[in-house]
């Protein structure tokens, strides 16, 4: 029994020591020696951090059961800002005595049980005080259980409620108890907290569960000793740890603020503690409260002694730093005066308002920064100034938008902002209006989004949109729905459900635009309630009664719920079943977008997009352009955890090229959260037709004819509604609507009334003009604090921890401008006269802005700021005085500049990061230190890599600065210089030494990477990038800059600097020698007559040896002058300078400039076979097929032309790999040899003798081409499309020369599989180009016959050509020949009045055949600088070039454009050669190469790596369809090609015969390629015999009356301006006659008895004579092109109609697409809905359709005996179980009255049927109403009437 007492005994003693909490005895005092650290900073050693430390001693004693007195003192506070760890804190006086002044007072706290209860303070304590006290009570909260070693609980703390785990250790022999608690602060029930500015963004829930931004936890340790009667704490230890990681928290650097606390017991007294005589209140619990630091900005510190006179002072000072010139640190200087109206009062603002009210620029900055201040004292002092109307409408606007959106939804914000809202802002569409319900909306969404308590808002808005609705205005709908759709509340569905269609009885009357609004105001409630969202938008995009926008809409709102798998595959099913293509091309295209998303809240949706496609994608892969679609381009960086995504919509209505609506949007992922920072969306409507009309002031298009009365002959006509020419469009920022607008109809007209009438019926403009003339001054600011985003926490010290972003700018706009205009506006003035008059324009204007944007973590209250600072400074100012004159009938313009005599920074950036110190007590000693000082930064990382080839010259190299760091021009200073901060700035300047004027950016970067290699510390550190204009000096001053344009006639009288280029003659000289010793060579060989009539064809023979040294060091367009060897020079010399004669696509500058050209780009091309490497292959090649040795050899001097050997990339590269080979000489002979009878003094005995040469040399080149199969074996596994060669088009624009090219291309074709055929193909077309015949003879068949038929030919046109070639110096530079037709000069006007600058002129010369443009570039002084751009346009082939340097040779770029086949498909081919190039565009290409592949993979091009030539870029598209073309791309080290690429128009692919000679010239040829585009929006039908071809390309065979009209097309709006009917007149024939009826004329088109056309407008015959070409009235036009009539009323929407008597085809205008009917059809270019009756269902049957557009006569008197009936079905179905009587719910042609059938047909008619017992008689159904609405039960065919005979009076 003892032994069971005792047990239980030391078991009750156990569980007491567990279980015992610590306590404060009553009558002691407990003395602790406390110390608290506060640090910010990156957690690395060597970077700098700041923060704070205090020590003090803290006195805890119980003063009653439960009741403890804590007091404070003997405080040392410190401050710590250095490098860490290195640096140590440095003591402040004056923080200690400011806190030990303010912690004097102490403060009572109820302790119960480790409980921290309710604390109790003298009013004298402040918040902030009290939170400092709050941090030590916080280690004094334990939860200690029984029996329980390790638990976890959420436990109440300075932090809120957050989730806490202990572990229990007890000592029993030394009494001690140790006990860890952890807390984590992310996990928090009640977590204390404030955060502002980041309402509009959302949380994305998956980005947070894979990565925390911001992190936090707290570490306690305790020891407590307990005895028999207490525990006491002795010893507790905290360290809290804050992280926040802007990028991914692993990868991407994090950024911590670390707090540690010690609490140690240092002595226990027993005595009473003294409590002071004051009144202590109840402050609160242990958890934070915010005081101070909610006003207090972060970015700034100072003392506030007289608010208001230190704002005015602030105000002022703000004023006058951006009077003069805007400074940068104006927006440091806003935002303090900002700071200071936050803290002043009503009274304040009154006193500072009636001071500088009346002074405009101090009054901008006062109504822009006080809204900022985003509190209910500036709301009220606003609406009392509405009150008042002491501020206009566009200031109370501005005001209660910035007011209301920087706004913290508090219950006396909200007051205010619905006093301001019901009070002062119309219930209207102005701007006001709009600004004010939209803004409070927006307010409304941040209170509903804080709490639930958001009815008032709500209410005040519904009530709103009900007040609109019963009013039917359409404008405040529109502004109710938009403004509910900011709020985005669940609750507002029942009310935006009133607007929708299908879920109110009236709703589906409203516009369109109503319903588009409505579905678009569901967009932002998806984050709140997304099911409900979901079932009402996949609802209306089920109901195809809908119009197709708003379904489509709909479709968008419902994929932002981001719906699971079964919806998405509903959704596919449906769009499998839609018949809208409209709809169908947008959906798919919105499937396939997201599921390429990449970003992490999308990947579930992404995955399921993916499925759907799948099921979707064999049907709408290819969809045209004309269709709606959805653009979307997204990324996604894990490193980051950061995304973007851009989404572009285009919604079309009727298949227009011109989409009806477009929306962008932007959306964002960063720090976890996802926000949609801007969209812009756009609808236009019938603007097309106002344009297209034009401007008419005398008319508002009434009609004189009203074709209502014609159209009630058809069954229920119903007009289209119609479009109000309309342009709207609505801005989103962050999700919420800021702002919409549109333009209608009369705005517009009074738009196009402003250009074409006279200004005095606009006051304003004429104004304006006076002003202008008189001189306007202005100058404007506008400061504004874009963001404000503020995240602050409290830490276990008591002081607050904050992370803030802030952005602000100001923005200044100054300028004077002043004009004279002559002669002199009069009253009656145009604003379209100015376009003759005289204009004088000076201007001086600036623009200036600086913004800040700054990154602050750390402490911040109103007394101690300790942390990291991140500042970044952008200022950008752009000058801009000019004096231009503008004289429009002269056609001159002239600009004056002044010349730059100062350093002018355009714009700069500058970001450092720092670690910051302050104190209200000693501001003096605030401290800024940067994180990183680049001393600290190791020498390697500064060092560039040298060869220490020299050791005597190391340490020199070692001290030069690297070309890679900076290049010429000065360094960019930044702080105090040093050699090793050099090392981080580049310079980089562009020297125009002409203009006195050079462009520098530069460049500083130093950060911490190096430390450790994460995106935050890449940021880290400092960075400038500078932009700056800095004068240059010049021997004489200069003056001013002057630009003058003139063109015209007066062109050549501008010209400072005539033109001249140098004569080839003159460069030639030197190699006179060289010349003759060739001459004697050939002189040897050939007799003199056989030179001289070769002569003009000749190239040099070339010597084996020279001719392949030339090659080689001439591959790929290199300049083979400077690197060929001698002999090669003065072999290919002479070859040179005749082949620069004899090109087509001459440079311009005679020889001088052409031979450098023609030994880069015409003999070598861009390929590695030089001309020279031809010549020599084909002379010995011939020499060993035959013994006429020196013929073939002259012969094969003939191949030399531009691009002959590199008419394609590959077969250069196979000619290099095997040019070796004895093959490569035997092609090149062939190359050769395919154009010997080219030369134009080539006799008939030349050609004779060649035909033994070619036949072996054909031979030997197919014997090559075998061999190169077989050896290149493995090509066969790459695609075709980029294998394929490129056949030039031949040219059909010479009229003499049909025969030869016709003969060229057959030769092509028969020789389409031989690998030399293209480069064949090329140079006969060249030849036929230059005048000489166009025959390559090397293909399969080519007989001697052939070949001498050529050589007769070419003799033939050999005497044009010989002509031809004498004007070849005058055809070189136009300027020889023409003036220019434009002179600009660009001219520095020096002191000493030196010519210095620059002149352009430009020369055209053109005529059917050849368009030549040539500008050239000279410097004004006298030095042989000049830049060539030449181009010559040809029917199907068009070539330009820019050569610069030296006498333009230097460097060369060519381009050249041809058409051709790919494949014997038509196509195009884009090739772009070059030569040397300067060192920068090298480099630059290079870098962009780089990003060419990944570009080409995003958008669907596939990758084949070839070696192509490294000096040429070839671009090809074949036309594989109408709507597909192939593309390959081919540049140096890649091929990329896509096959079936789709083309939003149809491709002209016609017949060759289209092409006709005459048709095409030079100058039509790309406005005919236009026009083709153009006319892809057009639409034609056509009609002739039986059959008839829609609008939207159906065919259908029809059968009618002859006798009736039928409406072929008509306008079937509510006002129709047109109305085109046929009708046959001979029923034995298909003649029939055409009735076209417009608003304003009556056209009748009728046969006649010999077989021509009588024509009759207004019942007035025309073109009744043979010499009457047209007849025009009014806008419509009548002409006959041979046989054919042709009618054309544009403005009515008639294109054009033709009729020849038997086919009518009708052509409508662009803009009135889906606005038709008729058996032509709506023109929407969609299929499901031709067959549309005009009340607008479908027919069941063509015939049925055809006969609802019958028209029909009262009486039979016309020809017309037919009615319509309702018929009864002849038999009785049986319906749900009963058999019923049908009858016909639309009507069906029938005999009249008397009338007897004499032709029938079936057609498909729709029934309603009754319960037979029940039905209704015909005449009943007939009168009746219903059956406009009634169901079709069945569809049956019924005979109609077609033809009838009457007998007696059937009237």
């Amino acid at each position: 029994m003892r032994g069971l007492i005792l047990t239980l005994l030391l078991t009750l003693v156990g569980s007491q020591h567990l279980n015992y909490q610590p306590d404060f005895n009553e009558n002691k005092v407990y003395t602790y020696n406390h110390e608290s650290i506060l640090l910010s900073g990156l957690p690395e050693k060597g970077l700098a951090r700041a923060g704070i430390r205090i020590k003090s001693k803290v006195e805890i004693s119980g003063i009653g059961p439960k009741l403890c007195l804590i007091r404070i003192h003997s405080i040392e506070a410190a401050e710590y800002n250095g490098i860490w760890p290195t640096s140590s804190f440095s003591r402040s006086l004056k923080l200690t005595q400011a806190l030990t002044g303010q912690l004097s007072n102490p403060i009572k706290f109820e302790y119960s049980n480790g409980h921290v209860g309710n604390l109790m303070a003298p009013d004298s304590v402040s918040d902030d005080s009290l939170n400092i006290y709050r941090g030590i009570l916080n280690m004094l909260e334990l939860s200690m259980k029984k029996m329980q070693h390790s638990y976890s609980l959420q436990e109440a703390g300075i932090g809120g409620i957050c989730n806490t785990t202990y572990a229990i250790q007890e000592n029993r022999r030394a009494n001690l108890v140790y006990v860890t608690k952890s807390k984590d602060l992310n996990s928090c029930e009640e977590k204390v907290q404030v955060v502002t500015g980041s309402a509009y963004a959302h949380p994305c829930r998956t980005c947070q569960q894979g990565n925390k931004n911001s992190q936090a936890t707290a570490t306690y340790n305790y020891k407590i000793k307990y005895a028999r009667n207490e525990a006491v704490i002795t010893q507790a230890d905290v360290e809290e740890i804050h992280q926040f990681a802007p990028f991914n928290e692993i990868t991407g650097g994090n950024v911590i603020v670390e707090a540690r606390q010690k609490l140690a017991l240092i002595d226990v007294q027993k005595h009473m503690a003294e409590v002071p005589p004051k009144e202590f209140q109840k402050r609160g619990s242990l958890q934070y409260q915010f005081g101070s630091e909610l006003l207090q900005l972060p970015i700034h510190l100072f003392e506030i002694k007289d608010v208001e006179s230190q704002i005015e002072e602030s105000l002022q000072d703000l004023v006058e730093t951006t009077y003069e010139q805007l400074s940068s640190d104006a927006p440091a200087k806003a935002l303090k005066l900002m700071h200071l109206f936050r803290a002043a009062n009503e009274e304040n603002y009154e006193s500072v308002w009636k001071r500088f009210s009346n002074r405009p620029a101090y009054r901008r900055y006062f109504l822009d920064i006080l809204p900022a201040v985003a509190s209910h004292r500036a709301l009220r002092f606003l609406r009392h100034k509405m009150e008042k109307q002491e501020l206009t409408n566009w200031e109370v606007a501005q005001s209660v938008l910035v007011a209301l959106h920087s706004s913290t939804p508090t219950r006396d914000v909200m007051e205010e902002a619905t006093l301001i809202v019901k009070k002062h802002c119309p219930r209207s569409s102005t701007l006001l209006g709009k600004v004010c319900h939209l803004s409070y909306a927006s307010l409304c969404y941040k209170q509903c989004s804080l709490s639930d308590s958001c009815s008032e808002c709500l209410q005040l808005l519904h009530g709103f949109a009900g007040e609109a609705l019963s009013k039917s205005n359409t404008e405040e709908i529109s502004l109710a729905l938009k403004a509910l759709g900011n709020v985005g509340h669940p609750a507002s569905i029942k009310h935006i459900k009133k607007f929708l269609p299908g879920y109110a009885a009236g709703a589906s009357d409203l516009p369109l635009k109503v319903h588009t609004t409505a579905v678009m105001a569901l967009k932002n409630i998806v984050m709140r309630d997304p099911k409900m969202v979901q079932a009402i938008t996949l609802e209306i995009f089920l109901n195809h009664r809908i119009h197709p926008r708003v379904r489509m809409l709909a479709a968008v709102v419902l994929l932002e719920t981001k719906p699971g798998l079964p919806i998405l595959m509903t959704l596919a099913d449906a769009v499998l079943k839609e018949p809208s293509m409209q709809v169908s091309s947008f959906i798919y295209s919105h499937l396939r977008a997201l599921g390429r998303s990449t970003a992490p809240d999308l990947q579930v949706m992404a995955s399921a997009c993916r499925m759907a496609v799948r099921v979707l994608s064999p049907k709408f892969d290819r969809s045209g352009y004309q269709f709606s679609k959805v653009f979307r381009f997204s990324m996604f960086k894990e490193f980051l955890m950061s995304g973007l995504a851009a989404k572009y919509l285009v919604l079309n209505n009727a298949g227009s090229l011109i989409p009806t609506t477009a929306i962008s949007h932007l959306r964002a992922h960063f720090l976890g959260r996802v926000a949609d920072p801007v969209e812009v969306g756009i609808t236009v409507e019938g603007l097309q037709e106002v344009f297209a009309k034009g401007y008419s002031p005398d008319r508002d298009w009434e009609t004189d004819y009203d074709f209502r009365e014609i159209l009630k002959t058809l069954s229920d006509w119903k007009a289209l509604p119609s479009d109000k020419p309309f342009a709207s469009g609505y801005l989103k920022i962050f999700g919420q609507e800021l702002f919409f607008g549109g333009l209608d109809k009369n705005t517009i007209q009074n738009a196009l009334q402003a250009w074409y009438g006279p200004d005095e019926k606009i006051p304003s403009i004429k104004r304006l003009i006076s002003n202008l003339q008189s001189g306007i001054g202005r100058q404007w600011t506008k400061a504004l604090l874009s963001s404000e985003i503020r995240h602050i926490v409290p830490t276990c010290v008591g002081f607050p921890m904050e992370t803030s972003f802030y952005y602000s700018s100001v923005t200044k706009v100054a300028g004077n401008v002043q004009a004279q205009i002559t002669p002199s506006p009069r009253s009656d003035f145009r604003l379209t006269e100015l376009l003759q008059a005289n204009i004088r324009l000076r201007s001086k204007m600036s623009l200036s802005m600086a913004k800040d944007m700054t990154f602050v973590i750390g402490i911040n209250t109103n007394m101690i700021q300790a942390g990291l600072e991140a500042h970044t400074k952008i200022n950008a100012h752009v000058p801009v005085n000019v004096i231009a004159t503008v004289q429009m009938k002269e056609k001159s313009i002239k600009a004056e500049i002044p010349p730059c005599k100062e350093e002018t920074n355009l714009f700069t950036v500058r970001s450092k990061t720092f670690a910051v110190t302050r104190n209200i007590e000693d501001l003096a000693a605030s401290k800024m230190t940067p994180v990183l000082r680049p001393e600290a930064v190791p020498d390697i990382m500064k060092m560039s890599f040298d060869s220490d080839s020299a050791s005597g010259e190391t340490d020199n190299i070692r001290d030069r600065q690297s070309v890679e760091d900076v290049s010429s021009g000065n360094s960019f200073s930044f702080g105090h210089s040093s050699s090793r901060k050099e090392r981080f700035v580049q310079s980089i300047c562009s020297n125009a030494s002409t203009f006195g004027l050079q462009v520098c950016i530069e460049r500083k970067s130093v950060h911490a990477a190096f430390i450790k290699n994460v995106p935050l510390y890449y940021l880290v550190g400092e960075h400038a990038l500078r932009m700056s204009f800095k004068p240059v000096y010049t021997e004489a001053p200069i003056e001013k800059i002057q630009v003058s344009i003139q063109a015209g006639h007066q062109a050549p009288a501008k010209m400072i600097r005539l033109v001249t280029f140098e004569d080839p003659e003159t460069r030639a000289s030197s190699s006179k020698e060289a010349i003759k010793r060739v001459k004697k060579i050939l002189d040897e060989t050939v007799d003199d007559q056989g030179i001289r009539k070769s002569r003009s064809s000749s190239s040099s023979a070339s010597s084996t040896s020279g001719s392949a040294e030339s090659t080689k060091s001439s591959p790929s367009s290199s300049n083979s002058d400077n690197r060929a060897s001698q002999g090669g020079t003065q072999t290919n010399l002479k070859a040179r300078q005749y082949k620069a004669k004899e090109k087509k696509f001459y440079p311009f500058g005679g020889g001088s400039s052409s031979s450098s050209s023609s030994s880069k780009g015409s003999s070598s091309s861009s390929s590695k076979s030089s001309s020279s490497n031809s010549s020599k292959g084909s002379s010995s090649s011939s020499s060993k097929a035959s013994g006429i040795r020196h013929q073939a050899k002259k012969q094969s001097k003939t191949t030399s032309f531009p691009h002959a050997s590199a008419a394609e990339g590959e077969r250069s590269v196979r000619e290099q790999k095997q040019k070796t080979q004895s093959s490569s000489s035997s092609r090149s002979s062939s190359t050769g040899t395919t154009s010997s009878s080219e030369s134009t003094g080539v006799s008939y005995h030349h050609s004779k003798y060649n035909r033994q040469g070619e036949t072996k040399h054909v031979k030997s080149q197919f014997n090559s081409h075998s061999s190169y199969d077989l050896s290149t074996e493995w090509e066969s596994h790459l695609p075709k499309v980029y294998r394929l060669r490129f056949r030039s088009a031949h040219t059909h624009w010479h009229p003499e020369q049909k025969r030869s090219s016709s003969s060229s291309s057959a030769s092509s074709e028969s020789g389409s599989s031989h690998s030399n055929s293209s480069s064949s193909s090329d140079s006969s077309n060249r030849r036929s180009h230059t005048g000489g015949t166009s025959s390559s003879s090397h293909h399969h068949g080519v007989t001697a016959g052939h070949s001498s038929r050529r050589s007769h030919m070419s003799r033939g046109v050999s005497i044009h050509h010989n002509h031809d070639s004498s004007l070849t110096h005058e055809r070189n530079f136009l300027g020889d020949v023409i003036p220019p037709g434009i002179t600009i000069v660009a001219q520095a006007v020096r002191s000493d009045n030196r010519n210095q600058g620059y002149q352009a002129t430009a020369y055209v010369r053109s005529d059917a055949a050849k368009v030549d443009v040539q500008l050239v570039v000279v410097q004004l002084a006298e030095t042989n600088w000049k830049a060539c751009a030449d181009a010559v346009i040809l029917p199907l082939k068009a070539q330009a070039r820019l050569r610069w340097g030296k006498e333009c040779r230097d460097y060369r770029i060519a381009a050249m454009a041809t058409t051709g086949q790919l494949a014997r498909k038509p196509a195009m081919q884009l090739k772009v050669q070059w030569g040397n190039l300067p060192s920068w565009i090298k480099k630059t290409s290079t870098t962009f190469m780089q990003y060419i592949p990944g570009a080409a993979l995003m958008l669907g091009f596939s990758e084949a790596h070839q070696r192509n030539p490294s000096h040429e870029f070839i671009a090809r598209a074949a036309a594989t369809s109408p709507r597909t073309i192939d593309t390959v791309i081919k540049v140096p080290g890649v091929t990329l090609y896509y096959q079936g690429l789709r083309m939003p128009f149809t491709l002209p692919l016609g017949p060759s015969s289209s092409y006709n000679t005459q048709d095409i010239t030079a100058w039509n040829v790309f406005p005919e390629i236009a026009s083709q585009i153009a006319q892809e929006d057009q639409s034609t039908c056509e009609i002739s015999g039986g059959n008839f071809k829609t609008f939207d390309h159906m065919s259908h065979t029809y059968s009618f009356n002859k006798s009736c009209n039928l409406i072929v097309a008509q306008d079937c709006t509510e006002h129709p301006r047109f109305i085109v009917t046929t009708r046959k007149v001979d029923p034995q024939s298909f003649s029939r006659e055409v009735h076209i009826n417009t608003s304003s004329a009556n056209i009748t088109i009728c046969p006649a008895a010999n077989s021509s056309l009588l024509v009759a407008c207004n019942e007035e015959s025309v073109l009744l004579h043979s010499g009457d070409s047209e007849y025009e009235k009014g806008n419509i036009k009548i002409y006959k092109n041979g046989a054919t009539v042709i009618v054309e009323a544009p403005t009515h929407g008639l294109k054009n109609v033709t009729f020849d008597g038997m086919i009518l085809k009708v052509t409508v205008a662009a803009w009135m697409r889906g606005k038709t009917c008729g058996v032509c059809g709506n023109n929407d270019r969609e299929k499901h809905n031709e067959l549309l009756m005009p009340n607008h269902k479908l027919a069941h049957s063509s015939s049925a359709f055809v006969h609802s557009w019958v028209l029909l006569e009262e009486t039979c008197s016309g020809g017309c005996k037919l009615q319509r009936s309702y018929v009864k079905l002849n038999r009785n179905p049986t319906i749900d179980g009963e058999e019923s009587t049908c009858y016909s719910v639309d009507p069906v042609l029938k005999c009249m009255k008397d009338c007897t059938p004499i032709e029938k047909t079936s057609v498909k008619v729709g029934f309603h049927c009754f319960p037979k017992d029940t039905a209704v008689s015909l005449l009943e159904w007939q009168r009746s109403s219903d059956k406009k609405s009634a169901s079709e039960d069945v569809v049956e065919s019924v005979d109609a009437d077609i033809d009838c005979t009457c007998t007696g009076d059937c009237s």
